[in-house]
């Protein structure tokens, strides 16, 4: 009897865990944009960045302007294991982020919330005066067109 109760104990429980699954992990997007104009210098309008997550060392990546990087990734939003986070390194011509090491994502502390509507994606741009979270007020809708607003997150600063 005691045996039996157990067995059905387990498989309800990995049911309810199977049905839950789906909106525990999710596609997460990140997108770093170089937008530097206004350059005599293709070199200076270059942006460097490297980033990394828990799991994975993405590297060095030179990004020319009007380019952008994008990863996809999943992420597990599921208490205790909230643990996607990616962090990036900047440099550009006229400098790097204030910070050395800047968050441009993760699953903790309403991070998500601040890049937008849905908070699945985040969108980072390097600028001429700095680095930006480019923020998502609208999802589109009928259009299919974002509509964003770019925050002031770093200025570059010169720390060499």
């Amino acid at each position: 009897m005691g045996r039996d109760l157990g067995w059905c104990f387990f498989m309800a429980t990995v049911v309810m865990v199977a049905a839950l699954l789906p909106t525990l992990t999710m596609a997460g997007r990140l997108e770093l944009k170089n937008e530097i104009s206004g350059v005599a210098s293709v070199r200076k309008a270059k942006l460097a960045v490297r980033c990394w997550s828990n799991e994975d060392d993405l590297g060095w990546d030179m990004i020319k302007p009007k380019q952008s990087r994008v990863w996809t990734f999943t992420t597990m939003n599921m208490w205790p294991f909230q643990k996607t986070e990616f962090r990036c390194q900047f440099r550009s011509g006229f400098g790097t982020t204030k910070e050395d090491v800047v968050t441009v994502f993760s699953v903790k502390g309403g991070f998500r919330k601040e890049c937008g509507v849905g908070g699945d994606e985040c969108f980072w741009v390097g600028k001429r005066d700095g680095l930006y979270l480019r923020r998502i007020v609208k999802d589109g809708g009928g259009d299919s067109r974002k509509k964003y607003v770019d925050v002031l997150k770093s200025k570059w600063v010169w720390k060499w």
